[in-house]
């Protein structure tokens, strides 16, 4: 059984921003909002809050609880600071223009950011695509922030993947507290990740199939220098290969 095709897709720019701050629910609204504004460029767009609550799985009654955890999100993303650099400038972008939330007609009026609509619209080779559904099975946030991470080093032909990174870059990717020694990053996000991405859902449906986590020592003594990341995603299609690149 196929999951719907709500399909998250952006510039891999979007990656360097760690989104740890984000509660799971956050999570979720964000890349549900996202998945929603994808190809609409700069356009102002309106959406019910019957869609969003759908197609990111949001389980609290209440259109007062939604609109407060919609605006508790936007707060955040507005103290976030999202950077675009290439060899030849450095930019610090908003992504939304305009974020307005009506509890009375329980809309949400969103407006990308011309100078960052780029973000959501660009294709090329250098994107992140995933599906929605498989981001709001994840509880734990780093679970999601792992997720999309991996999902950016994605052999599509394949559906395998391999992350090679750096202890101290995956430290800032995931928000990681400089508190956590490498016995809290096993427990708490590698151990949990597993568990999550193996997971049958109700349909005997896994997000990957495979996951494997090795240590890379530095060259002298025993720290840990570098992870790679192993990863398969379950052989079940879940968008069809013919839509990938309008998805």
């Amino acid at each position: 059984m196929a999951i719907s095709n709500n399909v998250v897709r952006y510039n891999n720019g979007l990656n360097g921003v760690a989104l740890r701050t984000f509660s799971p629910v956050d999570m979720d609204l964000f890349w549900s909002i996202c998945s929603k504004m994808k190809r609409k460029q700069s356009n102002q767009e309106i959406f019910s809050f019957a869609e969003i609550r759908e197609i990111s799985k949001y389980s609290q009654r209440g259109t007062e609880i939604f609109a407060a955890d919609v605006i508790q999100m936007a707060d955040k993303l507005g103290g976030m600071a999202f950077y675009f650099e290439d060899e030849h400038t450095w930019e610090r972008l908003n992504l939304f223009q305009r974020f307005l939330v009506d509890k009375d007609k329980e809309t949400l009026t969103v407006k990308v950011n011309e100078q960052f609509e780029f973000i959501l619209n660009s294709i090329g080779t250098n994107f992140t695509r995933f599906e929605l559904e498989n981001m709001t099975k994840l509880k734990s946030s780093y679970s999601k922030e792992l997720y999309r991470q991996l999902m950016a080093h994605r052999d599509i032909s394949t559906k395998k993947g391999a992350w090679f990174v750096r202890v101290e870059d995956f430290r800032e990717l995931l928000a990681v507290p400089n508190s956590f020694r490498m016995t809290n990053i096993d427990k708490r996000i590698f151990e949990v990740a597993k568990e999550e991405f193996l997971k049958s859902d109700k349909n005997g449906i896994q997000i990957f199939s495979s996951f494997k986590v090795e240590k890379v020592k530095a060259r002298s003594g025993n720290k840990i220098s570098s992870f790679k990341i192993y990863f398969e995603e379950s052989k079940l299609d879940r968008v069809p290969l013919i839509n990938w690149l309008e998805s």
